[in-house]
């Protein structure tokens, strides 16, 4: 990417040849891949190939050492190092990147290789009380500085974020985000939402708080030792577009970690609601109003209403950590609506953090006035090992705010994922396509199935939470998540479209997790979130009985608790079937009836209590013999210092 990025600086290849992702793929990945893979493989250890194939000449390593110097100086105020030429930036770090990159790519092999013996043994010696150098932490893949693994993770200085890198990246989103809305609607949001995590804040330098500081017009101002001490309105005229509004919700882990970001972004939204002489729209200002107004209508003060209408930062309440949803979602049978989810979510997440003052209190109302006029929701994506279905956090934070926007507006936002994942080229995703590709390179993918289930049980629950996580995307944002899909994960984990021997690996790795799956696949019909067939609905409901049947009924969340799922799953058996079924989960229901899962998978066994013994009698005489004799004792003992006295 920083060839490509490179060939574009210099007029080799335009703009749209570097945006598409096949012509990038072609001509720079594939050729790359190759020489790195021969170097890898041992067959040859000469780097210049590489050299070579970037065209890098000793001119351009010494004018990027030459940028790179003046971007990173010891004395020099930081707005000249903020508005250095952008060219000038791009060409820096694309060079950089190359450099480091070939000079460390056959360390970077020697590292991992080393990484496992590493980890083993830094937890000895950590359990021995011995010293673990530290690391900074993150993905390998988008970060080999973090190799080898093993090493004891620190975080980042919160008060230099944003980063200068991480400046530069929100400001390259922001303006992909107004691209990608304005194409799409042909107007500018009005609001945007973003989510704000620890994980994604240390490893991006900030990036999310660089996007919701630049979208509502503002930029950081740095002091000597590079932290962030306050910042600056930029003018209309230099911005160029409206200042369009935000509203942040706040992991727990995000806020323990940078408080001082999250009142520096209530200041950026004050900044911009008051900015004067605009020559463009300020939905800052329109929404700070808004605000205000709507408080009142709530029976707010006039006076705290104009004090609380600058918050934008939201979080979980009583200081708890997530936003207590994904049980209620995943238990089907305890809601009807979707509005008693979004409820929940608005009722745990309406704590400010915004300023001293009120930090922490729980304001629901003002919460549900901030979160008007959303017309995007965008999720941070940093790291390579999970994705929108493989990780529950995912709908449960993006998910939940955008359920929470369509039942307090009427409408669905768009959803973005600001996706970090390639440093150099970090981009907006819509959600449906993120969710596309990554079901398609997983769940869906014969060769990740296939090498999935070489890890056995603990395999077979990523399935199940894989499937989970796929049902609750229905229910948070039903458009992401369409009929077809559904109907090929039938295919693959029910009818066995790959000849993988799907069936047969969970009832001998994990016979609960197919009890799961299938559960999964039923509810989502249930709700009628799946348009599934009569033919379909009875193959699974067979299998899932045949699996209770075989290995017995689980008892676990999706399969032993739902009632409604479990009438559902009776009403497409056979008759015979659907009684022997109803008799099985209510044998797991008695209290003290045995259920055993055979093969590899959970086992549940009756424990035997042993009958309390009744009480030795002849103990209980001597016990009391023993107590009369004491009292005598002490009470002599009293007589006599009586008699003294």
């Amino acid at each position: 990417y920083s060839i490509a990025k490179l060939d574009l600086l210099n007029n080799k290849i335009s703009l749209g040849q570097y945006e598409n992702n096949t012509f990038i793929t072609q001509k720079y990945l594939h050729p790359v891949k190759a020489r790195i893979r021969a170097l890898l493989t041992g067959r040859s250890f000469d780097t210049n190939p590489l050299y070579d194939l970037a065209q890098l000449s000793d001119e351009d390593r010494q004018k990027a050492q030459e940028i790179n110097a003046k971007l990173h100086p010891r004395e020099m105020s930081m707005a000249s190092m903020m508005n250095a030429p952008e060219e000038d930036k791009d060409f820096c770090y694309a060079v950089l990147e190359i450099e480091e990159t070939i000079r460390n790519v056959l360390r970077y092999k020697t590292l991992l290789e080393e990484s496992p013996e590493a980890e083993m043994s830094s937890l000895l010696n950590a359990l021995s009380g011995g010293y673990i150098a530290p690391s900074p932490g993150g993905d390998a893949v988008r970060s080999p500085n973090t190799l080898p693994t093993g090493r004891n993770l620190y975080s980042i200085n919160a008060e230099a974020t944003p980063s200068l890198r991480a400046w530069d990246n929100g400001k390259s989103l922001v303006e992909a985000t107004l691209a990608q809305y304005k194409k799409k609607h042909n107007r500018y949001p009005r609001k945007v939402s973003y989510t704000f995590w620890a994980g994604e804040f240390i490893e991006s330098e900030g990036a999310t708080l660089a996007q919701a500081l630049y979208m509502v017009g503002v930029e950081p101002v740095r002091d000597r030792m590079n932290r962030v001490t306050d910042l600056r309105l930029i003018p209309s005229n230099e911005l160029g577009r409206p200042r369009i509004d935000i509203v942040v919700q706040t992991s727990g882990q995000l806020r323990d970690l940078a408080a001082s970001r999250l009142l520096l972004l209530t200041k950026a939204v004050s900044m911009a609601a008051h900015a004067k002489d605009d020559a463009f729209d300020n939905y800052v200002a329109e929404g700070t109003v808004a605000s205000e107004k709507g408080l009142v209508d709530k029976g707010v003060s006039p006076q705290q209403a104009r004090e609380l209408s600058t918050m934008r930062v939201f979080g979980g309440i009583n200081g708890h950590y997530g936003t207590g949803i994904m049980q209620l979602v995943e238990q089907g049978d305890a809601w009807e609506n979707t509005s008693e989810i979004a409820e929940t979510y608005i009722h745990n997440m309406g704590a400010i953090y915004g300023d001293d003052k009120n930090w922490g209190a729980f304001k629901k109302d003002l919460f549900e006035v901030a979160l008007q006029q959303t017309d995007i929701v965008v999720q941070p994506r940093q790291n390579n090992t999970w994705g929108a279905l493989t990780l529950d956090h995912v709908y449960e934070f993006m998910g939940g705010v955008n359920l929470a926007v369509k039942t307090v507006t009427g409408k669905e936002p768009d959803t973005y994922l600001s996706d970090y994942r390639n440093r150099n080229k970090v981009r907006m995703q819509e959600l449906k396509e993120a969710i596309g590709v990554e079901s398609r390179t997983t769940l869906l993918n014969p060769a990740y199935i296939k090498e999935k289930m070489k890890g056995g049980s603990s395999s077979a629950q990523v399935f199940v939470k894989t499937f989970t996580n796929t049902y609750a995307w229905n229910v948070m944002k039903p458009e992401v998540i369409d009929n077809d899909m559904w109907n090929r994960l039938y295919d693959v984990y029910v009818k066995d479209a790959y000849g993988l021997g799907v069936e047969g690996f969970f009832a001998e790795q994990n016979p609960a997790a197919m009890q799961d799956i299938t559960a999964v696949m039923m509810e989502t019909a249930r709700k009628g979130l799946w348009q599934a067939n009569e033919e379909q609905l009875q193959t699974i409901a067979d299998v899932h009985i045949r699996f209770v049947r075989q290995f017995g009924a689980s008892g676990s969340d999706f399969s032993g608790s739902n009632h409604k799922v479990q009438d559902f799953i009776s009403q497409h058996a056979a008759r015979e079937d659907a009684a022997g079924y109803k008799r099985r989960l209510q044998q797991m229901k008695t209290p003290g009836a045995a259920t055993e899962l055979q093969g590899k998978g959970t086992v549940l066994k009756k424990e035997s209590l042993s009958q309390p013994q009744p009480a030795d009698t002849k103990s209980l005489d001597t016990g009391l013999i023993v107590a009369l004799v004491l009292v005598l004792f002490v009470g002599v003992l009293i007589a006599l210092r009586r008699k003294r006295k």
